[in-house]
């Protein structure tokens, strides 16, 4: 698999909104799999559905499928079987983040495409890279700020074609990519009582991407803001590195 054409799907979790209602924190979710993989991803999604009755047409969705912790736990443990998925994390702490929702999402966006290239570099392969839509926004100013940025996205001849924003509906890869977005949100931010629930993320902790000496930190899991280091996240697991 490793000079195999590899395929990322990326969504997100959190809100851009910095009321006293909105979240924390943003992230976006990126699965990265080889081509070959693809049809193992849609088996997954599928059986997931049919375990609980989701019809097939109907998008998978951690929010509204996945509100019980037995159901999470399933999931979890069906998507940790599904062998030559990577999974990247990028989350930014708000309050460092510009109130420009545009803005916001691209500097995310632009960050998760960077981690998704390095990765396809480091297996010296090539890449299709494709975003969840977002509802009312213009994703041709994120393309315009990838390539604006292109000096610092890592090696760009990297992609196969240029990144694309389509829907969850009838792509099994953005609703593998949102379930992966729901373990780490249940992770990252504080349930009513101010807790956070980790043994998703520790079910997946394989498939992060991380360093040739096993390091998570700055490489499955990147911090913006923070001093970008993911270790200063009340949440971060204590064992990981």
């Amino acid at each position: 698999m490793k000079n195999e054409t590899l395929l990322a799907f990326v969504d997100e979790i959190g809100d851009r909104g910095h009321s006293g209602k909105s979240s924390e924190y943003f992230a976006m979710a990126a699965v990265v799999f080889p081509a070959s993989v693809q049809q193992k991803v849609k088996d997954c999604i599928a059986n997931i559905k049919s375990e609980y009755g989701i019809p097939l047409k109907i998008a998978l969705h951690w929010k509204k499928h996945c509100r019980m912790h037995e159901t999470r736990k399933y999931i979890a443990l069906e998507l940790a079987k599904l062998d030559g998925v990577t999974v990247i994390y990028v989350i930014s702490d708000k309050k460092t983040m510009p109130d420009d929702h545009a803005k916001f999402y691209n500097i995310v966006a632009a960050y998760t495409l960077e981690r998704i290239l390095k990765h396809a570099d480091e297996l010296k392969t090539k890449v299709c890279v494709r975003f969840g839509h977002v509802k009312r926004f213009n994703h041709l100013i994120t393309l315009s700020y990838f390539q604006n940025k292109g000096w610092r996205l890592g090696n760009y001849n990297n992609l196969i074609d240029q990144p694309k924003w389509i829907n969850a509906d009838a792509n099994s890869g953005i609703q593998l990519a949102d379930q992966y977005a729901g373990i780490l949100g249940a992770a990252m931010l504080a349930d009513r009582h101010g807790n956070f629930e980790l043994s998703y993320l520790e079910i997946v902790k394989h498939q992060i991407r991380k360093s040739r000496k096993g390091k998570i930190s700055g490489y499955g899991i990147k911090a913006i803001s923070t001093e970008s280091n993911p270790k200063l996240f009340k949440w971060w697991p204590k064992e990981w590195n």
